[in-house]
């Protein structure tokens, strides 16, 4: 095991010099968390219809400009909508008008109690939902994802993650761990998903990256609870 690590910070929020916590949540992190009930929502209706995951989201992103065209079929006879009324193509083609009813009108009701809602840039935050619900119900002993650190075991692997993902105020620090746990994955698992599959499939990845299998070409990161400082 590797005793120097790398991680991607804003030292906004994580100071130099300082004793720190890894249960200091991001403010990524928090972002996630405040929109769990909406990645729920999505997570349902793409298990329920079979959607592709990645248009599930589209349906969640578009439902505010075809609000009117969705509540004419609400009020409608319909059993099936067409999915290509709101300029998604996918090979399942229509869903039930219940399902979709179910999911818009949840959907709806989580963005007006909360006043967020998934627009572009945000697809990213029902990566983090799903793999938080795999290793809950299948390997719950692992760190959360969402309570953990996330260190490189390579500088140059923290500054491919920092050019690809991170901002101008972030940067790149060297960690010394003072206490704690590391538990080491294949980050590939995640960063490497297709757009065009389903849920079922995707959630086939999420356990590789649980189960820790190593993919042909690995970008190894760790996950880390306890102390450190930079």
């Amino acid at each position: 095991m590797n005793t120097k690590f790398y991680r991607v910070l804003d030292p906004r929020f994580e100071p130099n010099g300082q004793v720190l916590s890894s249960s200091f949540r991001s403010e990524f992190r928090q972002e996630v968390f405040a929109f769990r009930k909406l990645s729920h929502a999505i997570y349902m209706f793409a298990s329920q219809t079979g959607l592709r995951l990645f248009n599930a989201v589209r349906v969640a992103e578009n439902v505010p400009a075809y609000l009117d065209i969705l509540n004419n079929v609400f009020q409608s006879s319909a059993k099936e909508f067409d999915l290509r009324q709101m300029m998604i193509d996918d090979p399942i083609g229509s869903v039930k008008v219940d399902d979709l009813y179910t999911f818009v009108s949840y959907y709806l009701e989580e963005v007006n109690n909360t006043g967020l809602f998934y627009d572009y840039g945000k697809q990213h935050y029902i990566w983090e939902f799903i793999w938080e619900m795999v290793r809950y119900k299948e390997t719950p002993n692992r760190f959360s994802r969402m309570e953990s650190l996330f260190l490189f075991p390579e500088k140059e692997q923290a500054r491919e993650f920092f050019n690809e993902y991170r901002g101008l105020n972030c940067k790149i620090a060297e960690i010394e761990i003072l206490e704690g746990n590391i538990e080491e994955y294949d980050m590939s698992w995640f960063t490497d998903v297709p757009s065009d599959i389903t849920l079922y499939e995707v959630q086939e990845y999420a356990r590789k990256y649980w189960n820790q299998e190593m993919t042909d070409h690995p970008v190894k990161e760790y996950l880390f609870q306890g102390k450190y400082k930079w």
